[in-house]
Order: structure tokens, then sequence, then C-alpha cells
């Protein structure tokens, strides 16, 4: 007989705990799949490969330990708690063991199948632990663990008030997609000071960039001291003027650099650049500094006008932008004894592995002249062929044969897109800059390649048309969206060729840059989306979400006293004045009134 009280009581516990554990599950799952599509209220730049929540939240405390596993881990926690001690106070312990209040750990895992730049990352009340196969994936997990924290952490100065520095529970599973994350600037059109450029070092070193690209000569100015040959920075430093043709409205006052005699420039002293590399080093940034040859090259020759094609110097430094033809003659032995004797200099001051040789805009009108030049065509059998002149081809001999060299010394080159118009020269990176021309002819030829294309990675451009009057923007228009919504890899080359594809890289050419407030305007925070193209994969992206994290991000800008655009997107009011930031006299300001 049935008996309906015998078995209620089993059937309901039983339908109780299987509800129970379906809606686990279920929460379990969906905050799995939110981890994922990175729709969880996480702010984190660029966006991490897996994010599950979790209960609760990690606080900081003085009495919080922070703990490295392995000597390798000792600097980088070091680094970490000197960083947050600017805005908290907070002097944390650093050890090889023990147990805070609260933990930070750090262990470097060499054996762990973690990507050499990953890292893991599990966060509870009482501990937070970050497991790296390499120093540079804890940094990077730290830079996560600070965008966790209120947008205050940025400051470079104690922070007034009471703040909970805490940061949410979590699980984080991250690893950039490119090895190279790139970040130009051009000191060669407008002089940055030393601070300034590591101000810069340490602002991109949040965003996880690994590379500064150094453009320290140009035309219009030498920035790097060579011992070997002092006129070059001594007279190719220092012009008459700012850059008058680039913007009429440039006054003295935008700019602090100018020496005793009147003169408008600067350059960095061995001295300097040795602490630079290490402060960039110190960050997981690898400094590689671009030395143009053969074009661009008006300052050296106005210093040392023997290595020219006539051997004339020309009549001073370009007040304006552009390409001018006084140019190396590599007809001529003596021009690669000179810059041989200026890499090896070069070679001394920065350790990384790349050196850019330029390699752009070289106009070749005085070799088709110079019976030098035409001598050594003929003697080199560089005559036209396969589509390429004579000229073209006598360009890319000069770059094998500094090529040849530095590779000699331990270092590898990267030359601008045009240095295949002569035929690329074996084993030389190639830096995509022209949109018009073809990306995949590096990769499909079997070298490597970085991506620095104009409409999409040219940090110089204003991010809206309304923009361009008033903040001295050069070159065209890139918004947000569009520094954002791209893929680095070029279509159309196969799974191998992709290989060669090194990474991604944001440029900034300083023609109508006087100062360093003008040039963190343009870069931030856009800077935030090559970040992220740089990084993350290109599964489950959303623009809204991204601009829901820029949002903080413009916080963390403002608590670091960086000048980022006021708004990623909106129009900026009528009455914006980039120049009212600068922090210059008063009398700098009058233009716009």
């Amino acid at each position: 007989m049935f008996s309906y009280n015998s078995i209620a009581p089993v059937s309901f516990k039983k339908i109780f705990v299987f509800i129970l554990c379906l809606f686990l599950w279920a929460g379990s799952l969906s905050a799995q799949s939110k981890g994922r599509a990175g729709t969880l209220e996480h702010t984190i730049i660029p966006k991490p490969e897996s994010y599950v929540a979790k209960r609760g939240k990690f606080i900081f405390h003085p009495e919080t330990l922070i703990v490295y596993v392995g000597k390798d881990a000792k600097p980088v926690a070091r680094y970490f708690a000197k960083e947050i001690a600017k805005a908290t106070g907070m002097k944390l312990k650093v050890a090889e063991k023990g147990v805070g209040k609260t933990t930070l750990r750090l262990e470097l895992k060499k054996t762990a199948k973690i990507p050499a730049e990953g890292y893991t990352l599990d966060i509870s009340t009482s501990r937070i632990s970050i497991v790296a196969s390499s120093p540079a994936g804890l940094f990077y997990g730290l830079q996560t663990v600070r965008q966790m924290m209120p947008p205050e952490i940025y400051s470079r100065v104690p922070v007034k008030g009471k703040i909970s520095w805490s940061l949410p529970c979590a699980k984080i599973t991250d690893a950039p997609r490119f090895a190279w994350r790139g970040a130009n600037v051009d000191c060669a059109r407008h002089f940055f000071s030393k601070e300034a450029i590591m101000r810069f070092i340490d602002t991109i070193s949040w965003h996880k960039i690994n590379r500064f690209h150094w453009h320290l000569t140009e035309d219009q100015g030498w920035r790097i001291e060579i011992k070997k040959y002092p006129r070059l920075t001594e007279v190719g430093a220092w012009r008459s003027n700012l850059l008058i043709r680039e913007n009429p409205e440039f006054v003295k006052e935008d700019s602090p650099h100018w020496n005793k005699e009147g003169q408008y420039g600067g350059f960095y002293s061995q001295k300097d650049i040795r602490e630079i590399v290490k402060y960039a080093r110190e960050r997981f940034i690898t400094i590689v500094p671009e030395i143009e040859i053969p074009g661009h090259s008006s300052a050296a020759l106005l210093a040392y006008p023997e290595f020219s094609c006539d051997g004339r110097p020309p009549g001073g430094l370009p007040l304006g932008g552009g390409v001018f033809g006084k140019v190396y003659c590599p007809g001529k032995e003596k021009t690669f004894d000179f810059l041989k004797q200026i890499y090896t200099e070069v070679i001394d001051l920065f350790p990384g592995e790349y050196i850019h040789i330029g390699g752009d805009e070289c106009p070749k009108g005085a070799w088709e002249k110079c019976p030098d030049c035409q001598k050594r065509i003929k003697d080199e059998k560089l005559f036209a062929e396969n589509g390429h002149k004579a000229e073209e081809r006598l360009q890319s001999y000069m770059i094998s044969r500094i090529q040849k060299f530095l590779e000699s010394n331990g270092k590898k080159v990267i030359g601008w897109d045009e240095i295949v118009e002569g035929g690329i020269p074996e084993n030389c990176t190639v830096m995509h800059w022209r949109e018009y021309t073809d990306p995949k002819i590096a990769p499909r030829a079997g070298h490597d390649l970085i991506v620095a294309t104009r409409p999409r990675c040219y940090y110089n451009w204003a991010y809206s048309k309304e923009d361009k009057p008033f903040v001295l923007s050069q070159g065209g228009v890139m918004p947000m969206k569009q520094a954002w919504d791209f893929d680095p890899i070029p279509k159309g080359l196969t799974e191998k060729e992709q290989k060669h594809v090194l990474g991604v890289q944001a440029c900034f050419w300083g023609e109508k840059t006087p100062n360093e407030q003008v040039l963190e305007f343009h870069y931030f925070p856009r800077l935030s989306a090559m970040s992220e193209n740089a990084w993350g994969n290109r599964e489950n992206r959303s623009y809204e979400d991204f601009l829901r994290r820029v949002k903080i991000q413009q916080k963390r800008y403002v608590f670091a006293g960086v000048n980022a655009r006021p708004s990623a997107e909106n129009p900026l009011p009528a009455d914006y004045k980039v120049w009212e930031k600068y922090k210059l006299p008063a009398s700098s300001k009058k233009r716009g009134k």
C-alpha cells in the first residue's frame, strides 16, 4: 500500500539538495562564462584572458607582507612595494618567507607551463598569489593587481583621506598575444626632458607595453651624445627656433628647452641614457633606439658635412617637418667608418637586442649626381633589376653593410618599410607604416614584421576633426574606436606567415608637439586601445565594455597627473585649450583669449 508519509521526508530532502546544487553549479558556470566574456565589473586594461569572480575582497594593510619565491622575483617585489608606497604611505615589508596580516606572494616558477610574460593570479581575502615563469609575468600580474585597486593607487604622492586599499577576490589567467607591444616617441623634432621620458615610460608600463622605440635623430635635431663626434650635439642638437611652419602660433614659452645663446633644443648625455635604460628595464620595457640612415640626416651633416655627397653643410637645421635632400653618401668609405663608430657607442648604451636604422623617406637625387655613389653602384654591380632602381639597390647595400656590422656585435636590425624597395636585407625586420603599401611582403619573404600602420597606429593624429584646430594634432583623424577596432595581423597571411608578425606599435611624430603635455594628450587614453590589441585575443570583444573600463582608466590618469584627453570619444568643449594644462607662464595662454 502506498504511504505518502513514509517517503515524503526523504524525497523533499533529496529534491532540496538537488535544487541547491543545481543553483550553485549554474551560478559558478555563469561567473566563469562572464569572466571569459569580460562582462563582469572589472576595470582591467588590457582585458585578461580569463577572469573568474570570487566572493570577498583582499585589503592591503601596513602589516601586509610581500613574499617572493625565487631570487629573480625579489626586484619585482621591491618595485611594487615602492610604487604603492607613493600613494598609500605604507612601507610594506618584502621577505623570502613569512605570513602577514594579509600576504602578497610572488612565485617565480620557471618550470610552470605559463608563457614567458603570462601569469596566474589568485586573490582570496587573506592572500594574493601570483605565479609566473618569468619576472616579466610577475610584473604584469602586479599591474593587474594595481588596476583592481582604487584609482587613487596611481597617485605619485600620498593620498589624503581614508581609503580602503582593497581589490575584489578573483582568479585570473592571462598572457599576451604578441611579443612586441610598442610605443614610439619622436624626440628629435622636439626635445623632451629626461624626466618626461621616464614619466612616459612609467605610464606605458601600466598598459603592459614592453618596447619603447626612441626616435633620437632627425633632420631637425640630433639628441644622443656621441663622445667620438661631439659636434653632433654641439651643433646638431640646437636650432634657431621652434618648428614655425608647422604651427605659427608657437611661442617661446611652449617649451623650457632653450640654451644661453637663445637656441632651442637639447640632447641626452650618455649618463642620462644609462639612467633611462635602467629605469625602463625595471618596468620590463626594452628601449629600441633609432639612429636614422641614410636620410633624415640634416642635423648630423650640419655637424659633419664631409659625409654627404657634396661635402657641403645644409643651410641650417630645418624649421619644419618634411623630407630633405641632404643625406649620407654611401659612395664614400669614410661614411661607413663614421656610422660604425656612432653605432659602436649606441650598442654600448642599449642592451636590448634590436637597433632601428630608419631607412625611410630617403631622396636619392644626390646619389644620382654623385661620382662616388655611381662608382659604388658600378663596383658592386648594383644595377637596376627586378623592378628596383640602381639607387634603391644602393640603399639596400648601405643598410646591409650596417646590418652586418650590428649583427657582428650581437644586434638585430629593424627598418621602416622602404627597405623592401631595393630588396629586403637578409634577417632584417620590417616596420610597416605606409597604409598604401603591402604589409604582407616581409612575412611572405620570411622576414619578421612589426605593424605600425598609419591609419590605426599614428597617435599624433587627432581624436576627432574638431580637435585639430586647438590641440596641435598633425596628420589625419584617428578616433578611439578606429584605434581599438583593428587586427594587427594583415589579412591574407597563412598560419606560417602569421608567425612572422612580432606585434604592433603606436607611433608619435613630434612636428607639432612642443612639450610633454601635448604628447600625453594624444597618447592617453588612446594607448588603452593599443594595449588591448597588442595583448588580448579578439574573442568576445565589446567596444562598450572597453569604454566602460576606459572611464576608470581616465581616473587613474588624473591621480597620476597625466594630461590625458578628458574624454575618449566626446567632443571637447569649444573653449578647451590643451596649452592651458602646460604649467607655463601666463603669457603663453594669451593666444587663445
